[in-house]
């Protein structure tokens, strides 16, 4: 698995489905001391270029990707909250991700209903639902059990 920026590969253009498009926003460096990997960011789009959210694909599998954070996170602004943007979002990024990896990780907060459908709608296994460790970065901010869940893009 690629752990460093020099060997991460550009991610295809044209990633898209539905109503959204992806547009590549950078890779961002992981920082070692606090468990956390390096991931492609994309903002998520309309066609008419509205940025509605942006979704993230982690790159490794440390104990934060593997419990908390997952290697799919996304996040919907409120405005746009309901329209199934995130779940197109993962359709659009699949291609990349299969590219990478034959299965990976997504992860909720158990309370987060809209992103628990979303995950369900993809198809994902319910593999469980655990503690977040105290030491986990997601802990401090709250986050204090996931559920965990495997797709296969």
């Amino acid at each position: 698995m690629p752990t460093t920026i020099q060997a991460l590969c550009a991610p295809p253009d044209g990633l898209g489905w539905g109503a959204v498009k992806l547009r590549f926003a950078g890779i961002v460096p992981a920082d070692v001391s606090a468990g956390l990997v390096p991931y492609y960011h994309f903002l998520i789009l309309l066609a008419d270029g509205t940025e509605v959210g942006h979704i993230n694909f982690r790159l490794g599998l440390s104990e934060h990707v593997r419990i908390s954070a997952g290697h799919i996170g996304y996040e919907i602004r409120e405005p746009f909250r309901g329209h199934g943007y995130a779940l197109n979002a993962c359709h659009a990024i699949a291609p990349f991700v299969r590219s990478l990896y034959p299965r990976v990780i997504i992860t909720c907060d158990p309370e987060n209903h809209p992103s628990r459908r979303t995950i369900e709608k993809l198809g994902a296994s319910f593999i469980e639902e655990i503690d977040v460790p105290r030491h986990d970065p997601q802990y401090r901010p709250g986050g204090r059990r996931k559920r965990r869940y495997e797709w296969i893009p």
